[in-house]
Order: structure tokens, then sequence, then C-alpha cells
């Protein structure tokens, strides 16, 4: 069954330190992050995954409310240009199996990982609106480290949302394919009352899809680790197959009906851990 929608990635994704991060990131490199995410947008195919969530939220470090849940999540390519449509259906809740007919609403919910954790920082309509340096750690597994940070208003280029206005961010690429291993951002929590959790991170690896290979998320985390009521969300993906839409023909019918069954295109895929 589909979950009400308590936090969105409108904008995706970590504590950035401008101070120990003083190099900034050769256009090249820019350039090819934003060629990656576009590539990202045009070639990755309507997908199903198994989900696995830990959702929990408290007020205080009390009154913890905690649930596990599982089961299928959809990122459905709409109309050229349009970010994927993402959408899950709870199978099981703390172990026990849910009815597709029972609405299920968990502490809090976290969409957009699959569609928007690139475009928030690599288009060539978003990269004008922040600074890029290099942090001079490496990450996990020798991963290169950039720093984000966004202009301050007045500074910002025409076309910049306003609302990117104390946002930080933190990305980790591949050095051998220079794509993003992980994305995160951070807002100020004021904005929470807006429908965007303060802080979201995606995790992704490469992912065989039949023949081909997409780098895929893993793993997309947030909520509002800095409130009173605090809330998180953590999600982990495995099982990638492509969706398929099949149709019935019903008796007596001149067309088919579309069905909203997801059909396993094979081989399936299992995501690397």
């Amino acid at each position: 069954m589909a979950l009400k929608t308590l936090y969105s990635f409108a904008a995706l994704i970590a504590l950035a330190s401008p101070s120990i991060a003083q190099t900034p990131v050769p256009s090249d490199l820019l350039n090819q992050l934003i060629a990656n995410a576009a590539q990202y947008r045009i070639t990755i195919p309507s997908l199903t995954a198994d989900e696995r969530i830990e959702s929990e939220s408290s007020y205080h470090g009390l009154l913890r409310h905690k649930v596990q849940a599982g089961g299928t999540f959809r990122a459905i390519r709409g109309k050229a240009g349009e970010p994927l449509k993402e959408s899950r259906q709870v199978t099981t809740l703390n172990g026990r199996s849910v009815s597709p007919n029972d609405s299920v609403r968990l502490p809090v919910a976290l969409f957009g990982g699959f569609g928007r954790f690139q475009e928030m920082f690599f288009t060539p309509e978003h990269v004008r609106c922040f600074t890029f340096t290099l942090m001079p750690d490496p990450g996990p597994g020798g991963t290169l480290q950039i720093a984000i940070s966004a202009l301050r208003n007045f500074d910002l280029p025409p076309g910049c949302p306003s609302g990117y206005k104390g946002l930080t961010g933190v990305v980790r690429v591949d050095l051998a394919s220079h794509q993003l291993v992980h994305v995160e951002r951070t807002l100020p929590d004021s904005r929470a009352n807006r429908g965007i959790a303060p802080f979201a991170s995606v995790d992704c690896a490469p992912t065989k899809v039949g023949d081909e290979t997409f780098w895929l998320p893993t793993e997309v985390a947030g909520g509002t680790p800095k409130q009173f009521i605090r809330r998180k969300f953590i999600a982990h993906y495995s099982n990638y197959h492509r969706y398929v839409a099949s149709a019935r023909l019903l008796p007596g019918a001149t067309e088919a009906e579309p069905s909203t069954e997801p059909t396993a295109a094979l081989p399936p895929v299992s995501t690397p851990r």
C-alpha cells in the first residue's frame, strides 16, 4: 500500500566544513559529474527493488516509536525530463505480514532518493549555486571527498532557489569511474516544517540490471537529528529488477487493461554489499 510522504528529497543531500577544504574542485571533474548525472537521468530504467526500513521517532530521546518494515519499492519513469515516480508497498511490519488493504503509517518516510539525489548539485543550472572544494582526507575506500556549500543569497546567480540558504553538503566520488558513491545534504532545522528533512543521504553502488550496470541506491537515510522530536529513517535496497508493466484482456473488452503489478525481467538483479 502507498504511504503518506512525510518528508521528501526536493533537494537531496551533509555536514561540510569549508574551513578545512580550500582547494576548488577542478572544472573538468565538475563537468564529468554533471555529465554522469545527465546520463543517469536519461538511461535509468523503471525499477523495482526489495526494501528494508527502520523508521523511528522520539521526544527528547524518550517515548520512542520504532518500527521495522519490509516490502517493495518502485521507481517508475514518467515523461522525458521528469524525475522518477517513487512508491512503496509495505508487506511486513515488525515481523508480521501486512494485508494490501491495510493502511500503514511509518513514524517517518523519505522519498526522492532515486530520482533527485544528483540533480540538486550536478546540473548546469544548479552547479552555479554552490561552491565545491576538495577535502584534504580521502573518504571510505579511498574515495575523493568534496565539500559543498550554497552561495550567500546576495551572491546567488539568477535561477538559484532562495531556499538554498544555509545548505551544506558532502559527496564522495569513486576515483576510477567518477561516479557518486555517497551524497548528503544538511539544511537548517527550521526547514523541517516545509516537508523537507533537515538531513538526508544516499549511498550508491554499481548494480547489474540484465546486461547493463547502473549506479543505484543501496541506502537512503535522513531525518531530524537535532530537533526535540527526533525522527530517523534508514532504508536498504537489494534484488533490483526492471519494472515491466503487464496487460490483461478482460472478457468482452476490446482493449487491454494495464496491470499495476510489476513483472520482473529476468535475470534478477542483486546489489553488491
